[in-house]
């Protein structure tokens, strides 16, 4: 494994989704279905439902669009399992770059009858994008590095991380 550059350390990111719990909960009424798109929101999501102060429960999503190195339409290629009809869904990923993994699957659950459609990001890059879709409820906001840990990966290695970082030479995105 590369070294690493720690961008945004544990207790910052602990404290921060504290407080995304108490937003998110000061906007909600009744019970919410929080989504997890997979993998890389899978961390995030467990700490962050340890912190809602209401009934939920929770499920996962998983949406590819690529097919190995090329980037291909985005597709949901498994879940949710628990009906969404009429609920008040949180869909959470780990981070936003281009916006269309989120705004798709936004749209896919509110096509299968959520009620209501809230959106939530550990991450949230700084950069031009292509669409207008904006999340709710952003953790962080970063420059346009190549981020791993707390979930997120570089080729499946980095999600145990418990912090944020840069990966030594990747730091612009290359890899």
């Amino acid at each position: 494994m590369k070294s690493v550059k720690v961008l945004i350390p544990q207790q910052e990111i602990e404290n921060r989704v504290k407080e995304l719990a108490r937003e998110i909960a000061s906007q909600v009424e009744g019970e919410l279905l929080v989504i997890a798109l997979l993998k890389g929101a899978f961390v995030f999501t467990a700490d962050l439902v340890r912190h809602l102060s209401l009934p939920l429960q929770v499920d996962f999503i998983r949406a590819k669009s690529y097919r190995g190195a090329e980037r291909g339409e985005l597709s949901v290629v498994a879940g949710p399992e628990l009906p969404v009809e009429g609920k008040t869904v949180l869909l959470v990923d780990d981070i936003f770059d281009s916006g269309k993994t989120l705004e798709t699957v936004a749209e896919k659950l509110k096509e299968m009858g959520a009620s209501k459609v809230l959106t939530c990001v550990l991450l949230e890059k700084e950069l031009g994008r292509d669409t207008d879709f904006r999340p709710d409820f952003v953790g962080f906001k970063v420059p346009d590095y190549f981020v791993v840990g707390y979930g997120l990966d570089l080729n499946e290695t980095y999600r145990q991380l418990p912090y944020i970082a840069t990966v030594e030479g990747e730091e612009d995105g290359q890899i």
